[in-house]
């Protein structure tokens, strides 16, 4: 998969405003009887990264199976059963 491929499969959202806007990325999204919604998502203040850092953070996370940093806010849904939402708010 290029990053071209991953990128069209992502879901970007910003949360907050100011000093407290979240930057979050979304994806592999799936619906069937098994579960909907996305199976990756991770999440951090534009303090600590910028979007573009975070799509890479995202990429080798699912790629090349880098675990993020201790302040990225993950979530990974192990089962379709699992599968999660973009919530409304951050």
């Amino acid at each position: 998969m290029t990053q071209k491929d991953f990128k069209e499969r992502c879901s970007f959202h910003q949360y907050g405003g100011g000093q407290r806007k979240k930057n979050a990325i979304f994806f592999d999204w799936k619906s069937d009887e098994a579960g909907r919604g996305f199976k990756f998502m991770v999440k951090t203040s534009i303090q600590n990264n910028t979007r573009a850092e975070l799509f890479k953070i995202l990429w080798d996370w699912v790629i090349n199976e880098i675990q993020p940093d201790y302040f990225i806010d993950y979530k990974y849904a192990a089962t379709d059963a699992d599968r999660f939402k973009v919530p409304i708010c951050g």
